[in-house]
């Protein structure tokens, strides 16, 4: 349920006038997303769920497995709801520090994602 609602989709947002917008680009808004409060919900859920001392580690790795995380940390790279990010950056916190086992993978996963965007730039 959890991997449903927060892996969605994400439709391209409308360009009205791509010309004028190539002005305005340091001005723009940040855009929000109208499902927010739906999947405001879902983020709400799995912290609780990540945070919770009655959560055992062992019996939800099952679930919270290396693909998770990397579809988490692929999150990071929308654009659409400044929100979801402090939300992402929050459980990704959490869980690094609830699921010892992974913080090997999460730090290499990381520092992959952060050197490509190095070089991409170089």
């Amino acid at each position: 349920m959890v991997s449903l609602n927060l892996f969605r989709s994400r439709a391209p947002q409308p360009h009205k006038n791509q010309v004028l917008e190539a002005f305005i680009l340091e001005e723009e808004e940040p855009l929000m997303d109208a499902a927010w409060a739906h999947v405001q919900i879902v983020y709400g859920l799995l912290l609780r769920f990540v945070a919770s001392p009655e959560t055992d580690p062992k019996l939800a790795k099952r679930y919270i497995d290396h693909s998770f995380f990397l579809r988490i940390l692929d999150l990071f790279d929308s654009d659409h709801d400044p929100r979801e990010r402090e939300y992402l950056k929050t459980l990704l916190h959490r869980m690094y520090g609830k699921f010892m086992v992974h913080r090997p993978f999460i730090r290499k996963s990381i520092n992959y994602i952060t050197f490509s965007i190095q070089i991409t730039i170089l």
